[in-house]
């Protein structure tokens, strides 16, 4: 196995549909911050291994549909992932609180 260089960007097209999913699941499932982190937390270690291990890397490379730049992060990249998860849970939490 060998090291693979991030290829991300800064803010990318990722980080709106990071923010829309968990922007859904804080409407859905408000208040539920601790399983929010869990998740954002097993999605950075689920790509840290695809990255890492080379039948996974070939494998996610090949099929999947999602390119490589946005699963082969810089850590910038993932704190801006968790920013983005935390901002739009947050903003769907309490929108059906001002409602």
């Amino acid at each position: 196995m060998d090291y693979r260089k991030p290829i991300s960007q800064s803010v990318d097209l990722s980080h709106i549909s990071h923010f829309i999913i968990y922007f859904i699941f804080g409407l859905l499932y408000p208040n539920k911050y601790k399983i929010v982190l869990y998740i954002s937390i097993l999605w950075e270690i689920f790509e840290i291994i695809i990255v890492h291990n080379d039948i996974l890397y070939y494998l996610t490379k090949t099929y999947w549909i999602i390119p490589e730049i946005y699963w082969n992060e810089t850590t910038k990249n993932k704190i801006i992932d968790f920013i983005a998860n935390f901002s739009g849970y947050y903003l769907g939490s309490k929108l059906l609180t001002v409602i």
